[in-house]
């Protein structure tokens, strides 16, 4: 009798429950960014009466915390499933639709998936710390691709072009290489605009005191 057949868990056991529980959250993920995008749109558009669209927006909110609770649980149950098969076994690995799965690729898109729903409902800087945390355990074109998204959302071109280009390098032919080859052309042309307040900064420069406020602040929002 195998260990299978006795109860006993196996390395392909544990692996096979970790994709599953990966997923499950890749599947959630996309639902959990279309509540988050309606959400959103309630609280920067409500029509609602003050008091209601308060309490909508507060049921909106505490739903969403507990969807990414659960998102952030099963990956938190993946990472204990691949280290158990990891002890077990540290070189095995199983084929999925997704490709061939060991060790390190189930420990690079754990930390890439928590990137994500940081991404969705979080902190920018919570979600590059995840993608950068995948990347060291392996590099691949999907965690770059969305790092360069966090950095131009932060009108940070630079950064944004390298991720970009990297991710072009690493699959020429995948299925992120024209929104990628995009996104090149678009930092490579990209030009520093003023993003703040015309208003403000006029009141500012208007005045000897606050001149110099004014020029900081000009250049602050020149991104």
């Amino acid at each position: 009798m195998n260990d299978a057949a006795a109860g006993l868990a196996t390395p392909g056991v544990y692996r096979k429950r970790a994709y599953s529980f990966l997923a499950d959250v890749e599947k959630a993920t996309e639902d959990f960014r279309q509540r988050a995008l309606a959400y959103n749109a309630q609280v920067n558009e409500s029509d609602a009466p003050f008091l209601q669209g308060m309490v909508n927006t507060v049921r909106g909110g505490r739903q969403l915390k507990q969807q990414k609770g659960v998102l952030v649980n099963d990956l938190n149950l993946a990472s204990d499933e691949t280290e158990k098969a990891a002890k077990l076994d540290p070189q095995a690995s199983i084929e999925t639709r997704d490709g061939v799965f060991g060790v390190v690729q189930f420990r690079a898109m754990i930390q890439y998936r928590r990137g994500e729903v940081e991404m969705v409902y979080g902190s920018p800087e919570s979600a590059k710390q995840f993608f950068n945390s995948s990347l060291a355990v392996t590099e691949f074109a999907d965690a770059h691709y969305m790092l360069g998204l966090l950095y131009e959302s932060e009108y940070k071109s630079a950064e944004a072009l390298q991720h970009f280009e990297r991710c072009l390098e690493l699959e020429p032919a995948g299925e992120l290489s024209v929104p990628a080859l995009r996104e090149v052309n678009a930092m490579r042309g990209y030009k520093k605009k003023f993003r703040g307040s015309w208003l403000l900064l006029i009141i500012l420069l208007m005045f000897p005191v606050p001149f110099v406020g004014g020029v900081l602040y000009f250049f602050a929002k020149r991104k």
